[in-house]
């Protein structure tokens, strides 16, 4: 693993590796993305493609290692200083415990913590099971950009929340959603779950860069509306702590 930079923003959920998902489309998008991220203050990507069997059956964690060594190569023969750290975003699925113990689970930078995600419209019996499962076995499951979940009831979606929550599990926000570019409802949900405190992580979720700009302004928007301790604590405080620099 990189040394971890003292200073500086770190992204924890990024589509950063090339050519694999619908991120960066290959390494020449992936090297401009990171020349954006430093000058917005970066200094380092979990990297964290879909894990999706369905529609990535490749994207495996013993495989995304393995591409993000290749990229962290590529980066040292050009003499570029930015860290990389591989990860990834689990899709909870029915089977996907399963999944789990045929594959190993997509921990981030080799941590206790595991990013995950689901679109469904309901709550899945599933997601709490999973969840449930990483726990008992010592893991620390975060659950990617709540404010993007399909149910249409915000009063069900915060039900089921809070329930997850209070059994430990964390929320990371997306920047985007703060333009109004991922939807009103997203908009509205990102503020409120802010305005509560639900999150624990905020992150660009980055593809590729010609859509960096606009979780850019999320970001700042973020700043502006809610302080600059606060986006300092998500995205340079709290990311040490899933790398393990910060107890």
């Amino acid at each position: 693993m990189p040394p971890i930079p003292p200073t500086g923003r770190i992204d924890v959920h990024s589509h950063m590796l090339p050519g694999i998902d619908d991120g960066c489309a290959d390494l020449e998008e992936s090297l401009v993305s990171i020349e954006m991220l430093k000058q917005a203050g970066y200094v380092g990507t979990i990297c964290t493609p879909h894990l999706w069997p369905d529609m990535f059956p490749d994207n495996t964690p013993a495989n995304i290692q393995r591409w993000a060594d290749e990229l962290v190569e590529q980066l040292n023969e050009r003499g570029i200083g930015y860290a990389l750290w591989p990860g990834g975003e689990l899709r909870l699925f029915n089977g996907v415990i399963e999944w789990m113990k045929t594959h190993g689970v997509p921990t981030l930078a080799g941590s206790k913590y595991v990013l995950t995600d689901f679109w469904e419209d309901t709550w899945p019996k599933y997601v709490d099971q999973a969840m449930d499962w990483l726990m008992a076995e010592g893991y620390q499951p975060i659950l990617a950009h709540p404010e993007r979940i399909g149910i249409a009831k915000l009063e069900t979606l915060t039900k089921h929340l809070d329930a997850l929550t209070a059994r430990g599990v964390l929320l990371q926000g997306n920047f985007r959603c703060m333009t109004g570019e991922d939807g009103y409802l997203q908009d509205q949900r990102v503020r409120q779950f802010l305005t509560e405190g639900r999150y624990w992580l905020m992150a660009l979720d980055m593809h590729r860069p010609d859509a960096l700009p606009s979780r850019f302004d999320g970001m700042q928007m973020v700043a502006q509306e809610y302080g600059q301790p606060l986006l300092d604590r998500m995205t340079i405080e709290q990311p040490r702590r899933v790398l393990g620099h910060i107890q």
